[in-house]
């Protein structure tokens, strides 16, 4: 009911290897939590639940969302190295939260672990890091779309404490950042820059360029790069067939390699049942961005584009026989159509000549008003027959 509840309250007034697995917390609470994984200040149970696995849960918050409203959802309080993976969280508030700090300024440090290949839909923010340090953020797809949204990733000091200390050492890659109102993707302090890693991540703001706020002032997005954030980071529309799965509607294949640990996502087909994993799928080719990770099956039945660096033409094979396609456009990194035609859907393989800059950019192939195929394309300086 609405209301103050405390949530489901893991137990750990002594050290616990926990693992809280495909489970499913419905509420409307207004103020409290979903789920306490942790503890919100310095206490004797610090750390007991160092190295926790939240994974494959469903969170759903069925209130009204408004401005007392301050639901805490997934909330890993003084604890380091917790592993939250492909978790779901629905119009959850206060989404994931990531809490440390000492009167003394002293924060905790993660050393592994992280936050990954999770979907948080709507609510006031996706996630929240409020003085703890090296804390991943990886392959998470992070939406905003009800118009209650602040920005969708809070990155602070812990100012509950007398002597607040920056979250520093962050790494931010492979994610998307969706809204439909222009809100700061990214909101930090100053002090957290420090290490600060952020790029290969997907962008996208229904009604203008996205932005970022440092120290609360707003950043547009070439001032936010200007800093030296996201350089192979691009601004492009995710096309999720819906967003309730939030499943792109073709590969969005550009992301980074992070290595084993954090290769396997979420398939285009998970789904959250009670008791059963999400379905999974390991990364294949170029790392994609975003919850959602499609099979290499797809990648072999796809589109192809060649020669990749290009200078003067590009070829395009379509070798999967129901992908119908009447449209091609290529767009830069800052997002603007730089090219487009249409497309014979009869024809599977032709070539087309293109007059661009070097630089990255983006291919997208479909039909209608739906974007069915995007793909990376590198112009170089060079000829391809200096190659020969």
């Amino acid at each position: 009911e609405p209301g103050t509840w405390e949530g489901v309250n893991i137990p750990r007034s002594v050290p616990t290897i926990l693992t809280y697995r495909n489970n499913s917390i419905t509420s409307v609470n207004t103020q409290g939590f979903m789920l306490q994984a942790g503890d919100e200040a310095p206490l004797s149970t610090n750390n007991n639940l160092d190295g926790e696995v939240i994974t494959g849960n469903k969170f759903n918050w069925n209130g009204t969302n408004g401005l007392t409203i301050i639901t805490h959802g997934l909330f890993i309080g003084y604890n380091i190295n917790s592993i939250v993976k492909y978790n779901y969280l629905d119009k959850v508030p206060y989404g994931i939260i990531y809490k440390s700090g000492t009167d003394a300024g002293v924060n905790m440090t993660f050393t592994s672990g992280g936050c990954a290949y999770n979907i948080c839909k709507d609510g006031k923010f996706a996630g929240r890091i409020k003085g703890v340090n090296g804390v991943k953020v990886y392959n998470n797809t992070f939406y905003s779309g009800d118009g209650s949204g602040w920005y969708l990733l809070l990155i602070t000091s812990n100012g509950d404490r007398a002597v607040p200390a920056p979250s520093t050492g962050l790494k931010i890659f492979n994610n998307i950042f969706y809204s439909t109102i222009q809100i700061p993707m990214i909101k930090i302090e100053s002090g957290c820059l420090t290490n600060f890693e952020c790029d290969y991540n997907v962008y996208w703001c229904s009604v203008g360029e996205p932005t970022f706020a440092i120290d609360g002032v707003t950043h547009t997005w070439a001032q936010w790069k200007a800093y030296g954030y996201d350089a192979h980071s691009i601004i492009v529309n995710p096309n999720f067939i819906n967003t309730t799965d939030f499943v792109p509607t073709a590969r969005l294949d550009y992301g980074t390699n992070l290595g084993t640990d954090w290769q396997t996502g979420l398939s285009t087909t998970a789904t959250w049942v009670v008791g059963s994993s999400p379905t999974t799928t390991n990364q294949n080719g170029t790392w994609q961005v975003g919850a959602r990770v499609y099979p290499s099956s797809y990648e072999e039945q796809s589109a192809k584009i060649y020669p990749n660096p290009a200078h003067e033409f590009i070829n395009i094979r379509i070798d999967e026989p129901m992908l119908v396609l009447d449209f091609i456009r290529i767009v830069n990194i800052s997002g603007k159509v730089v090219f487009q035609d249409k497309v014979n859907p009869n024809i599977k393989e032709f070539k087309i000549p293109i007059n661009l800059i070097q630089g990255v950019y983006i291919v997208q192939m479909g039909s209608g008003d739906s974007t069915l195929f995007t793909q990376k394309l590198v112009i170089s300086t060079f000829k391809e027959s200096s190659l020969q």
